[in-house]
């Protein structure tokens, strides 16, 4: 673990308790210890001395605050809605090699019942950050139509296998289909359609994960 998430991190004292407190219990923190915090708001990784200690919490007390600034990039990649627990393994993969942007959006192909737990999703960006050391999670929108996604990026490329083979560019925005590919329909409302050089028929997670690495790597 690179840092600590804490929402109040840069207060001059931060009280940990419950389940942000069972963590640090596990790895057996002593009094006096020194702790890193991140509020991933900004690039300040504060450092914090344990100054109460008992069986069920810990107060931290603000030592100093370092400014370590972080890779700055505009990445994003859109993904049509999938298996949740799918992607929700996909997510800390996309944070840690540095997308800053997951447009997910509802396609005809997308089941319907696919519900999107947002907290879960946070937590698990959290802990991705915590576990690579970035500053700022991976944001992410959600889109319930292709239409209105559209609308917010209208100039947006299709990764498809009826597309042209080209080189993928950081500066542009791709659109990865989900498992069964895009309908008809919704291929004729792309002008522009790309396809990974590959020989085999990748599952949407493997397809966004090889785009990204091709554009930020």
């Amino acid at each position: 673990m690179q840092f600590l998430y804490h929402k109040n991190s840069g207060a001059q004292l931060i009280k940990l308790e419950n389940e942000e407190f069972s963590h640090l219990k596990v790895r057996r923190i002593r009094l006096g210890e020194c702790l890193k915090l991140r509020n991933l708001n900004d690039e300040y990784l504060f450092s914090y001395e344990v100054i109460k200690l008992d069986r069920h919490s810990c107060v931290l007390k603000l030592v100093k605050s370092d400014f370590v600034p972080m890779p700055k990039n505009h990445l994003a990649l859109a993904l049509a809605v999938i298996e949740p627990k799918i992607l929700e393994k996909t997510l800390a993969f996309l944070n840690e090699i540095g997308i800053a942007k997951l447009i997910l959006v509802y396609t005809q192909f997308s089941q319907r019942n696919f519900k999107i737990d947002k907290n879960r999703f946070e937590r698990i960006l959290i802990n991705s950050c915590e576990q690579c050391g970035r500053s700022f999670k991976m944001e992410i929108e959600i889109f319930n139509d292709i239409e209105n996604f559209l609308k917010a990026y209208p100039h947006t490329i299709l990764v498809d296998f009826s597309g042209k083979k080209e080189e993928f560019d950081k500066d542009k925005l791709y659109f990865i289909g989900p498992e069964g590919g895009f309908s008809e329909e919704e291929k004729l409302l792309f002008k522009r359609k790309i396809c990974l050089d590959c020989a085999y028929i990748l599952r949407s997670q493997s397809a966004i994960m090889a785009v990204a690495a091709k554009i930020s790597i």
